[in-house]
């Protein structure tokens, strides 16, 4: 799991699990805050777990440079994550 910590390491991984349509449910904890990414078929998905619906991005490029739920942004933020895990 700590590969992950790696921007560019999760950006690959989500994008390989995107091309080969596998729903791995990526968690990350930012801001006292859960969240899920979620690859699926055309799009990935992004929600604060339990407190919002799923917000859908048409890549993993456009998921990292969007200004998500809570103002967050991956790419600016990322080094604020403090745990990543699989649900």
């Amino acid at each position: 799991m700590e590969k992950y910590y790696d921007i560019n390491y999760t950006k690959q991984k989500l994008q390989e699990y995107l091309d080969n349509n596998m729903e791995v449910e990526l968690c990350i904890r930012i801001n006292n805050e859960n969240y899920m990414i979620i690859p699926l078929r055309d799009k990935i998905s992004f929600q604060n777990i339990g407190k919002t619906k799923e917000f859908y991005y048409g890549s993993v490029e456009e998921l990292f440079n969007s200004n998500l739920v809570n103002d967050i942004n991956l790419t600016r933020d990322w080094q604020k994550i403090v745990e990543i895990w699989f649900y």
